[in-house]
């Protein structure tokens, strides 16, 4: 069978970089196959996407935008590859910028970025305009649009959220109605970055199914990924990339064990029920000081709680009550849009609640997008913007070396991998100690490096008295994690799995 789509990038550099983000990789894609790039923070696996998608280089891509001569300015962006879309073939030869139809291409290889947000338009205000936009720019009639469009709702769960503002969404719903967008252009070949990065189970599975659907439509889609979850395990094949470079192939024939040990080997997450078996080392006896003396003086608590958006017709959260007791880690579960987010933005003072209580200590919040909260040019003076403690030099530098951030303080914030931009957010809240640390959706595009990091600064704070509360999707890291589960839904909240303390923090080390 002919390849839909093959790449050869010998190499691509960003502009001063002192190494190639990427060198000698093969992408060659067939008609309605599934392919996944996996690798931890920095192994390139977002660039090689946002290369096969035409959004790299970028001062290629605008030279030839602006139909200028063919050439490199010193600051460009370094591409050696060629590539070859049905009958079309573009080479890059690392010297001079070919003229390629940018729009033309975009249409064909259409990709989801890691912050889903970065893909809505931002001049659509509501989720069915969102999703008829491309639509619309196509000249689609009428009919045939409002039919893609309730179709494309129904079949991700959003029919309910079409006449909902594009500002009023959850960082879940954010993404099924990118996803949603970009599949009713039906690409030739679809690239997803984290996909399902803080969907719940059923906005998982209905990217599942859209996915097979596509491919039943000749579509191929590329899997950008730093954890080897369902998605990733059902893939035709995959490559392993650590520091631009491929250090593993797999194939469907392999087995899925094979894939996990070459993912775990360079440092990528990979679900618990798709490693091979193993002891568990999950310490359900372990104890925080404070727990052991039993605590009296709890560290949060919200009674009878609801929140209300100006203009929303329902309320985000109502009547939540929670009391969360020093060195106790609480997780909040429950489905996209239940309310969670809104709950720890309450708690942080960020929004002023309709009715109801909040006693708190100190809280310091991880908001769910990082690059929310980093607005500095380096890493070190991010972290300490603001600092007013001691030894501040000193503090902020043994922050960074505990998060793994040492070799990056001189580094733009905005220039760093997504699990790196979630540390350095990480590192601003733990630098200040807070008595009551606030998770929103803390795992998201964390490798395994920076999963047990979190989970050192987790500790930190429980041994020190202090409480942990996070939301999160990830019901594996809350079982393993956190004491005690609390899930919010459409009509009421309960603990799951009895009394508080049940269950203990896995004891990650030394910190």
């Amino acid at each position: 069978m002919k390849p839909l789509f093959a790449a050869h990038i010998e190499s691509f550099s960003y502009a001063e970089a002192p190494r190639p983000a990427l060198c000698g990789l093969e992408v060659t894609l067939a008609p309605g196959s599934v392919t996944a790039l996996v690798g931890p923070a920095g192994s390139g696996k977002s660039t090689a996407g946002a290369v096969l998608a035409g959004h790299l280089p970028r001062d290629v891509r605008d030279s030839a935008e602006r139909g200028t001569a063919p050439g490199l300015t010193p600051d460009a962006d370094r591409l050696v590859a060629d590539f070859r879309l049905g009958d079309q073939r573009v080479a890059f030869t690392g010297a001079g910028a070919p003229r390629i139809d940018v729009a033309a291409w975009s249409r064909r290889v259409a990709m989801l970025p890691q912050d889903a947000r970065h893909y809505l338009s931002g001049v659509r205000e509501t989720v069915r305009e969102e999703l008829a936009f491309t639509l619309e720019n196509a000249g689609t009639s009428r009919a045939e649009m409002i039919r893609t469009v309730q179709c494309t709702a129904a079949e991700l769960g959003l029919e309910h959220l079409l006449g909902k503002r594009i500002d009023r969404l959850s960082g879940g719903q954010e993404r099924l109605v990118a996803i949603g967008a970009l599949a009713v252009q039906r690409p030739d070949v679809l690239v997803l970055d984290e996909p399902l990065a803080g969907l719940d189970q059923r906005g998982q599975h209905a990217v599942a199914v859209m996915a097979q659907r596509l491919r039943a439509a000749g579509c191929a889609i590329v899997i950008l990924s730093n954890a080897v979850d369902r998605m990733v395990a059902e893939v035709d094949s995959a490559m392993v990339l650590d520091e631009g470079r491929v250090a593993a192939r797999w194939g469907a024939l392999d087995g899925p064990g094979a894939l996990a040990r070459a993912a775990s080997a360079a440092g990528v997450v990979v679900e618990a029920d798709l490693q091979q078996p193993r002891v568990s080392a999950r310490a359900s006896s372990t104890t925080t000081a404070a727990q052991t003396a039993g605590s009296t003086d709890p560290a949060l608590v919200l009674e009878g709680l609801s929140v209300r958006y100006p203009s929303a017709s329902m309320p985000a959260v109502t009547g939540f009550d929670l009391t969360v007791d020093r060195g106790e880690a609480v997780a909040l579960l429950g489905p996209n849009g239940a309310g969670k987010t809104s709950v720890l933005k309450t708690i942080a003072g960020l929004i002023i609640p309709e009715r109801g209580t909040v006693r708190a200590a100190d809280v310091g919040l991880l908001l769910q997008h990082p690059v929310d909260q980093l607005f500095e040019r380096t890493v070190e003076r991010e972290v300490s913007f603001g600092y007013r403690g001691r030894h501040r030099q000193r503090a902020v530098q043994a922050v960074l070396e505990r998060l793994g951030l040492g070799d990056v303080v001189a580094e733009h914030p905005a220039e760093l991998p997504a699990s790196r931009q979630r540390l350095v957010a990480l590192a601003c809240v733990v630098l200040r100690e807070p008595d009551v640390l606030l998770l929103d959706e803390p795992t998201v595009a964390l490798d395994a490096h920076g999963r047990d990091a979190l989970v050192r600064e987790m500790y930190r704070v429980l041994l020190r008295g202090g409480a942990v509360l996070m939301s999160t999707h990830d019901s594996g890291f809350a079982a393993t994690h956190a004491h005690r589960v609390v899930e919010l839904g459409a009509r009421a909240e309960h603990t799951r799995d009895g009394h508080r303390g049940m269950r203990a923090p896995e004891r990650p080390g030394p910190a």
